[in-house]
């Protein structure tokens, strides 16, 4: 059986990181991002949709707060539904 609050909560942490990772790159090198995410989408041009601005902090809190609820609320329950049914 898994802990499923300390798996949510390591998760959560390893996401918030890598989220933090991203925000400071999109600051510092908004090219080498922008480049990133062109790799990854095979034949689509993104080009129209490039930022012209940076965020502000508020908004990449939010965010920050957001995605790390939705991280651990998603995992903690995907661990607890896997514990009961691998009884």
């Amino acid at each position: 059986m898994l802990n499923a609050k300390a798996f949510a909560n390591a998760a959560t942490a390893v996401t918030a990181i890598f989220y933090v990772i991203c925000a400071a790159l999109s600051y510092f090198a908004s090219d080498l991002i922008f480049n990133i995410a062109k790799s990854w989408m095979h034949s689509v041009n993104i080009e129209s949709i490039k930022a012209t601005f940076n965020p502000g902090f508020g908004s990449l809190f939010w965010g920050l707060v957001t995605l790390s609820v939705i991280t651990w609320v998603t995992t903690y329950a995907t661990i607890a539904l896997y514990n009961k049914w691998a009884k």
